[in-house]
Order: C-alpha cells, then sequence, then structure tokens
C-alpha cells in the first residue's frame, strides 16, 4: 500500500486531500474514521506538524505527502523534493521514480489548467527523516493565496496520484549542485530518463560520508551522480567525481545529459 498523508493544521494540504476525495472517489476504511482508500492507495491525515513525525499512523511501504510551500517570495510554486536535514547529515529513503512521476505530472496539469505556476524540483530539506520508507512531498505555494487555490490543489492531487499509482521508471541518480530551487536538475527529470531523488545543492559541504548515505538513502541505490557543474565550486566538483569513482558510479554533467537529449 501507498500511504498519502497529510496534515491537519496545513491549508494548502486540506485543500489537496478535498480534491483526492473529490477526484478519485476515496472511500471511508470500515472501522477506521478519518482513513480513506482508492484501490491500493490510502489517505489519511495527522493532528501535528508532518515534519517531526517519527512514525507512520498506517502500515505502508511509501509516503508521498500533501504540503504547503512556503517562502519570502509568495511566488506561485508547484514544487516536488525529498526530505532530508542535511546540516545534521539525516535523509529520509528517496524514491527517484515516484519523483520523476510527480514532477512530470504537475508539469502536466499546470498546463491543462493554465496556472500560472512554475514547476521545480527542490533540493533535500527538513524533516521526517526517522521513517524506514521512501518519502516524497508534493507541495503547493509560496502564500496564503495559494495554499488556497483549488485549481492548483488539483494539480497536486493529480501529480500525487499519478506518483503513487504509476512511479516512473529510469535511471536512478542523486543531484549536485545549483540553488535550492534545481532548474538543471528540474529539466534532466523533464526531458531525459534520468529520476534525480536527493539534491545536495552547492550551500552543502559534500563529503564522503555524506555522499555515501544519500547513496544508501535511494530506494534500489542510486546509479549516477548528476553535476550542476556550474553550480559547484571546484573543491565539491572533485570530492563528488572521487567519491563516484570510488564507489564504482558514473558522473555526468547536467548540460551533457540535456544536451544529449536534444539529438
Amino acid at each position: 500500500m501507498k500511504l498519502i498523508l497529510a496534515s491537519a493544521r496545513d491549508p494548502a494540504a486540506q485543500n489537496i486531500v478535498a480534491r483526492l476525495r473529490e477526484l478519485y472517489d476515496f472511500e471511508e476504511v470500515r472501522d477506521r474514521p478519518g482513513v480513506f482508500i482508492h484501490e491500493d492507495v490510502l489517505l489519511t491525515t495527522v493532528d501535528g506538524g508532518i515534519t517531526q513525525i517519527d512514525a507512520l499512523p498506517l502500515a505502508a511501504e511509501e509516503v508521498i505527502i500533501a504540503s504547503r510551500h512556503a517562502s519570502e517570495s509568495g511566488e506561485p510554486t508547484l514544487t516536488v523534493h525529498v526530505p532530508g536535514e542535511v546540516e545534521r547529515r539525516e535523509l529520509a529513503v528517496a524514491s527517484p521514480g515516484t519523483i520523476k512521476a510527480a514532477l512530470k505530472a504537475l508539469v502536466a496539469a499546470r498546463d491543462e489548467l493554465g496556472l500560472p505556476y512554475e514547476v521545480s524540483l527542490e533540493a533535500t530539506h527538513h524533516g521526517p527523516t526517522k521513517l524506514e520508507v521512501p518519502i516524497t512531498f508534493v507541495e503547493v505555494g509560496s502564500s496564503q493565496k495559494q495554499w488556497s487555490d483549488m485549481r492548483a490543489a488539483e494539480a497536486a492531487a493529480r501529480a500525487i496520484m499519478a506518483a503513487a499509482t504509476s512511479p516512473a521508471g529510469g535511471r536512478r541518480a542523486i543531484g549536485f549542485g545549483g540553488p535550492h530551487y534545481a532548474p538543471r536538475h528540474t529539466e534532466v527529470i523533464l526531458r531525459t530518463d534520468v529520476c534525480v531523488g536527493h539534491i545536495l545543492p552547492k550551500y552543502v559541504q559534500v563529503s564522503d560520508a555524506l555522499i555515501e548515505k544519500a547513496v544508501k538513502a535511494t530506494r534500489g541505490g542510486a546509479e549516477l551522480f548528476v553535476l550542476d557543474w556550474k553550480g559547484l565550486d571546484g573543491d565539491a566538483r572533485t570530492k563528488i567525481l572521487s567519491t563516484a569513482k570510488k564507489l564504482g558510479l558514473s558522473a555526468t554533467k547536467a548540460h551533457d545529459l540535456l544536451r544529449e537529449a536534444k539529438v
């Protein structure tokens, strides 16, 4: 079973839940108030903050979290990311195929619904990090105006269900470099066969231990490192390439993957 989880405190999450129930005919599970099911997907809410949970309310093989996204800019944004408290070297389990399916479905829904929103991956950030199953956040942002937008909630709902029912195939990758909103890695997901899970951006000090942890925290194991080359300093590039060689993994520039995709 896949589990869609939302916080009762989060207005965007509650709107996404409402659209999920309307669009996909989720039915309440007998003797389980507040728990809904559609085919092999469960849906429920928790009372507390979603980023602090250390145990699931229901058994599941994977979790997709409906959430709000907040930023000072307030720009309309639909985002996808894996959680992880990188400064503490704690990473959740990433499912690159889930990330890819959610991101592509967000773009399709955004375009079909005519939403004036940017769609983007975000670098790995915040919790929860203690769960043993893969976790993906699908978010609507970046202010109260967008959290209340039911069409944006619908786009997120569609993306969540696409990811829950039809995860994408492709080469499983870890992204390195670039800003928090990861334009190069977003392009790579949308235009190539690569599926990016964790992203360690330019402001993170990479180490062998952190990189190896990201590899282990990728469901199925990472096969490829994708570098936003211009978004990394020389020392970071050297460290990433040497660790890839040590682990027997391929490393490539995002630019090269995108150039090949045009051929």
